[in-house]
C-alpha cells in the first residue's frame, strides 16, 4: 500500500549494520542457515539467518541498525490496512470481519476475563482494538508508525501510544491480556518485549502472539523464499521450542498452541518471490491472477487442512503470566 501510513519509512536504504549475539542464551557461537537479499522490495544488502549453536534460536546476523531499520520499508510495504467498513468489496469485508472476530473469540476463550483491560503492541491502524471495544473490552495500543496511530486514534477513537513498548507509559500489572500480531519477529529483542509484556501484565494475564512457522509446509517448499523469513525486516524465526524458552525466560508458561489464519498471502507471496528467480514474466502473471476478488476461496479447504496439522504458514501462541 502507497498509502498514508507510509511515509515514515519511505527513506532508502544505506550503511548502519551491525552483528549481535543470540538473545535467548547470550552466546555469540552459531552456524548460518541462509545468506538473503531482499528479495520483496530489492533494498541493497546481505543479511545471514544464523542458528545459535547453544540454544537454536535462529536471528539475522549482520542485520540493520535500530536507527537504519525504516530504511527498509518501502512506500510500497502493506501491513496497514483501512477500517473494514471502508472496504470496496463485500465479500473481502467479510473475510476480514471473520478474521478479527476469530481473534476475539480465542482472547475471550482463554482469557480469565471476559471484559478486561486489553494491551495491542504494533495495533497498526486499529483494527484488532476497535473489535475488542466493541465487545467490552478496555483497550489500548502501541504503535511506532505516527500516521497509523493517527488513523487509530481519528477513525475509531482509540488511545493509542506513537512509540515502542519499551518506552510505553502505563503501569505495572496493569492490563488482563496484551497481544503481539505479527509483531515479535520484527522486534529487536525479543527476551525485551516479552519481558516487559509480562510486567504489564496483572499476574495470570494473557498474552497472545503469532509468528511465522519455521515448521511450516510453506517454509520447506520455497526455502529460502519464504515469507516467513523476510529479511531484512523479520529479525527472528522461532522455532516452538526457542519460542517456548523466551516466554518461559519472561515469567509465561504456554497454554495452547492453535494454527487458525488462512496461510493464503504467504503462499501467494511466497510463490511469487520463487518464480521471479526463474520466470519473472510469470511471476507477475501469478500475481495478477491471485489478486483476483474471490480467488482465495477455492484454495481455503488446504489452508485449513495445513492448519489443522500444525503445518500452516502462520502460528498462534496463548500463554499465562505465572502467578507468582
Amino acid at each position: 500500500m502507497s498509502g498514508p501510513f507510509l511515509d515514515h519509512y519511505n527513506t532508502g536504504a544505506s550503511g548502519g549494520i551491525e552483528e549481535v549475539p543470540c538473545n535467548l542464551c547470550g552466546a555469540i557461537e552459531s552456524v548460518p542457515l541462509y545468506t538473503l537479499q531482499d528479495n520483496g522490495y530489492k533494498t541493497p544488502g546481505e543479511f545471514v539467518l544464523r542458528r545459535c549453536l547453544r540454544c537454536g534460536l535462529m536471528y539475522l546476523s549482520p542485520r540493520p541498525t535500530r536507527e537504519t531499520m525504516a530504511a527498509y520499508y518501502p512506500a510500497e510495504y502493506a501491513p496497514y490496512q483501512l477500517a473494514v467498513e471502508d472496504e470496496r468489496w463485500a465479500l473481502m469485508r467479510w473475510v476480514r470481519w471473520r478474521k478479527l472476530a476469530k481473534r476475539r473469540r480465542l482472547i475471550e476463550r482463554y482469557s480469565d476475563q471476559k471484559q478486561g483491560r486489553l494491551l495491542d503492541v504494533g495495533c497498526a491502524t486499529g483494527l484488532f482494538l476497535h473489535e475488542m471495544n466493541r465487545a467490552g473490552w478496555r483497550v489500548a495500543g502501541i504503535e511506532p508508525i505516527p500516521s497509523a496511530a493517527e488513523y487509530a486514534r481519528r477513525r475509531f477513537g482509540l488511545s493509542v501510544f506513537q512509540g515502542t513498548l519499551r518506552n510505553a507509559p502505563y503501569a505495572a500489572a496493569s492490563f488482563d491480556a496484551v497481544t503481539f500480531w505479527d509483531v515479535l519477529e520484527h522486534t529487536f529483542s525479543p527476551a525485551e518485549e516479552l519481558a516487559c509484556a509480562a510486567r504489564l501484565l496483572r499476574p495470570g494475564g494473557l498474552l497472545a502472539l503469532n509468528v511465522p512457522n519455521w515448521d511450516s509446509l510453506d517454509r520447506r517448499l520455497f526455502s529460502r523464499h519464504w515469507l516467513g523469513l523476510d529479511p531484512p525486516r523479520h529479525l527472528y524465526v522461532f522455532s516452538r521450542e526457542t519460542l517456548t524458552a523466551l516466554l518461559a525466560q519472561a515469567g509465561f508458561s504456554v497454554l495452547e498452541w492453535v494454527g487458525f489464519m488462512s496461510g493464503y498471502f504467504s503462499f501467494v507471496v511466497s510463490l511469487e518471490r520463487w518464480l521471479e528467480t526463474i520466470n519473472p514474466q510469470l511471476s507477475k502473471c501469478v500475481r495478477w491472477a491471485f489478486s483476483l476478488p474471490g480467488m482465495r476461496f477455492p484454495f481455503e479447504p488446504w489452508f485449513m487442512l495445513s492448519n489443522w496439522l500444525g503445518k500452516g504458514a502462520i502460528i498462534s501462541l496463548f500463554a499465562r503470566k505465572t502467578i507468582s
